[in-house]
């Protein structure tokens, strides 16, 4: 083996260790919240574990919908049945995430964080694909349109507009993902 070789494989376990090791007892959600911070495609902040559980009333008043925020933690939102999903990302920050039922009749649901808090939505029917060809999804005090462009419909270009119970709308560019 030549010395090149040899010093490599020597590195290689101190390099693979200082990989795998932990930082002082950081956990799953202190990793997050360390690389997660400020969300610059939205402004808001990303999400703790303690906010992983939509809540049942509308966002407050002093919550600009607007201004959406990374999804973070999601543990607790129940998108229900499901046959696929749509994720809306913009700068890589996923925004919403969406699913139904294949049964066009089916309603379906999406999930967003307002105000550090997850909102549940739904759309009135059309099934999976509707969610895969965009669709409108709304819950007191919201509605989230998501636009995408014409082509594949795993992954391609998309708008999401959301808008308030006064008609304020904001549209964010991004890229409609669907599974």
């Amino acid at each position: 083996m030549t010395m090149r070789r040899l010093l490599f494989l020597a590195a290689l376990p101190l390099a693979l260790a200082a990989c795998s090791s932990e930082r002082d007892g950081e956990n799953a959600d202190d990793f997050a919240a360390r690389v997660g911070g400020q969300d610059s495609a939205t402004g808001g902040q990303t999400a703790s574990a303690a906010n992983a559980t939509p809540v049942a009333t509308p966002p407050p008043a002093e919550v600009d919908v607007t201004q959406m925020e990374q999804l973070g933690n999601i543990a607790g939102a129940d998108l229900g049945q499901r046959d696929g999903g749509c994720t809306f990302q913009s700068g890589g920050t996923e925004l919403l995430i969406a699913g139904a039922p294949a049964d066009p009749a089916a309603a379906g649901r999406a999930v967003v964080r307002l105000g550090g808090n997850l909102y549940m939505l739904t759309m009135t029917g059309g099934g999976m694909p509707a969610v895969r060809g965009g669709a409108t999804f709304a819950a007191e005090g919201v509605t989230v349109r998501v636009a995408p462009a014409q082509g594949p419909q795993d992954r391609r270009s998309a708008d999401l507009t959301v808008t308030d119970s006064s008609g304020a709308s904001r549209t964010v560019a991004g890229e409609w993902v669907c599974a």
